[in-house]
C-alpha cells in the first residue's frame, strides 16, 4: 500500500492558519515520499458544520497549491463504519453505556489505565501516563462518534500510515492508541508539531481575529487573500513555521520544499507569526511576479476602488507600484493619483511645496513646457526639468516635488515621468491648474 498521509480538518469555520500548516506539512512528506496524500472532512458534529466552511477549506487548499491525490471523504458517510466498531468494543466488554445528565445515553470507552509510549516523529521516544483520566465516550447519544473514536477507525480503514498534527493533540494520542489496542489494529506514527504563536507569545487564536487586524497578521486564510498575499508567500512563510530546510534558506518554491522536506527537521518548540517576516516575503514574491499575472491579481483590489478601468491602464500602474509594493490591497491607496477622479491634497506636502516663494513660478514654468510638448515621453520631462533646473540654478527637488505633489497629491509616486506618463497630458495640466489655484489662494 506504501505511505498515506492525511489532512482532516472539520467544516465549522474559517481555515486556519494552523491548518494550513498541517496540511502543507502533510502534503511535503506526502509528496517527497511519492506517497498519498488524503483529505478527510470531519463533520460529525452536526451543530456546529457550516456549508460555507467546507468551501472555504477545498478553496483554500486550491489557492494555497495543495492538491489532494484522494477525497475528499465525509465522516458522516461512514456511519455504519463506526456503529459496527462500537458493536466490536461493546462486545469485547470494553465499551459500555452510561447515562450522562442532558447530554442523554452515550457509549463510553474504558481506557487502559496506564502510561502508554509511542516513538514521535517529531519529538522522539513519548509517553502520558492516562491511568487518572476519565474513560472515553466514543459515541454520543445523537448516534455520532466523536473525534478520537471517528478518527482512529478512519485511519485504519484509509491505511493511514502517518499522522502529522498539532502538539494540542498531544493528549489524545495515548487514548488513540488504547482504541487502536482495543480493536487489535497496528496504529500509525504520530507526529506532533508545534504550536504557532501570536507576536505576544500566545497561541494563534481565532478569537483574536479583531486585535489582529490592527496589524495586519491574517490568522485564517481567508484573510489572506483579502489582504493581498500571495498564496506562494503564505505557503513559504507558513512552512518556516516549525520546519527549516538548514544553510539559512528562506525563499523556496513548492517543488523546493518537497524535495528537502523530512518530518525530522521540524521543530519541537512554539513557533512565532512575525507579520514583518510575511510582509517581506509577500513583497519578494510580488517583486518576482510576472505582470501580467500580477496585473489580473490587482484588477479586483484597483476595480473595487474606484469602479472598471482599461485593462493597460491597470496594467501600468502596477507595473510602476511592483517594486514597492508589499500586499495588493495597498493598491487602492497608491494608485488613488491615477484612477480617482479628483486629487486629494496632503496638506503638509502642499504647504511643504507649493507655498514657498517661487515654488508657483517654477510650477508654473513647468507647465507651459509640458503644454507645448508634441509626446509627453521619459526623455521630453527630463530633458525640460533639466533646463528649469540649470536656468534657475536650483535643485531638481524644487521642480520635480511640486509637480508631483501637483499631480498626485503628495511626495510619494512613481518615477516622475512614469506619473505623468499615465496620467496623460489633459489630465496632468488640468491638475497642475488645480494645485496653482490652492497655493495662490493660500496666499
Amino acid at each position: 500500500m506504501g505511505t498515506r498521509v492525511r489532512f482532516a480538518p472539520s467544516p465549522t469555520g474559517d481555515l486556519h492558519i494552523g491548518s494550513v500548516r498541517t496540511a502543507l506539512y502533510n502534503f511535503l512528506f506526502a509528496r517527497h515520499e511519492k506517497a498519498t496524500f488524503v483529505l478527510r472532512i470531519e463533520d460529525t458534529d452536526q451543530k456546529r458544520n457550516k456549508e460555507e466552511a467546507l468551501r472555504g477549506i477545498t478553496d483554500g487548499l486550491a489557492w494555497a497549491g495543495l492538491t489532494w491525490d484522494e477525497g475528499p471523504v465525509f465522516q458522516s458517510d461512514r456511519l455504519d463504519l463506526y456503529a459496527e466498531c462500537a458493536r466490536r468494543l461493546e462486545a469485547s466488554g470494553r465499551a459500555y453505556w452510561r447515562d450522562d445528565p442532558g447530554k442523554g445515553r452515550a457509549l463510553v470507552f474504558r481506557i487502559d489505565r496506564r502510561k502508554i509510549g509511542w516513538d514521535d516523529l517529531v519529538h522522539g521516544p513519548s509517553a502520558r501516563d492516562i491511568s487518572a483520566d476519565p474513560d472515553l465516550v466514543i459515541v454520543k447519544s445523537d448516534g455520532f462518534p466523536t473525534y478520537n473514536f471517528a478518527c482512529v477507525v478512519d485511519d485504519h480503514d484509509m491505511n493511514i500510515t502517518h499522522v502529522l498534527r498539532g502538539d494540542e493533540h498531544f493528549a489524545n494520542t495515548p487514548k488513540q492508541i488504547s482504541l487502536y489496542r482495543a480493536l487489535e489494529w497496528a496504529p500509525p506514527v504520530f507526529g506532533h508539531m508545534p504550536l504557532i504563536l501570536d507576536p505576544d507569545g500566545e497561541k494563534l487564536s481565532k478569537r483574536k481575529m479583531e486585535k489582529y487586524a490592527n496589524i495586519g497578521l491574517p490568522v485564517v486564510v481567508e484573510e489572506c487573500r483579502r489582504l493581498g498575499y500571495l498564496p506562494e508567500a503564505v505557503v513559504n512563510f507558513v512552512a518556516l513555521l516549525g520546519w527549516s530546510p538548514g544553510h539559512d534558506i528562506e525563499l523556496m518554491t513548492l517543488d523546493e520544499m518537497i524535495r528537502a522536506f523530512t518530518p525530522e527537521r521540524i521543530n519541537t518548540t512554539p513557533a512565532r507569526f512575525l507579520v514583518d517576516k510575511l510582509l517581506w516575503m509577500n513583497g519578494m514574491y510580488i517583486r518576482r511576479c510576472a505582470l501580467d499575472r500580477l496585473t489580473e491579481l490587482s484588477r479586483p483590489y484597483i476595480e473595487s476602488a474606484y469602479g472598471p478601468q482599461p485593462p493597460e491602464k491597470i496594467r501600468e500602474a502596477v507595473r510602476q507600484q511592483q517594486e514597492r509594493l508589499k500586499r495588493l490591497d495597498e493598491l487602492a491607496l497608491s494608485t488613488r493619483f491615477v484612477f480617482a477622479s479628483r486629487v486629494e491634497y496632503d496638506p503638509k506636502a502642499v504647504e511643504k511645496w507649493l507655498e514657498p516663494d517661487g515654488a508657483r513660478a517654477l510650477l508654473a514654468e513647468v507647465r507651459k513646457g509640458l503644454a507645448a510638448m508634441h509626446t509627453m515621453d521619459k526623455e521630453g520631462i527630463e530633458a525640460l526639468l533639466g533646463r528649469i533646473v540649470q536656468e534657475h540654478q536650483t535643485k531638481l527637488g524644487h521642480v520635480a516635488q511640486p509637480l508631483r505633489v501637483a499631480v498626485t497629491g503628495g511626495t510619494v509616486s512613481p518615477p516622475i515621468h512614469d506619473t505623468l506618463e499615465i496620467l496623460g497630458r489633459d489630465t496632468v495640466l488640468a491638475r497642475i491648474d488645480h494645485a496653482l489655484e490652492i497655493a495662490g489662494s493660500k496666499k
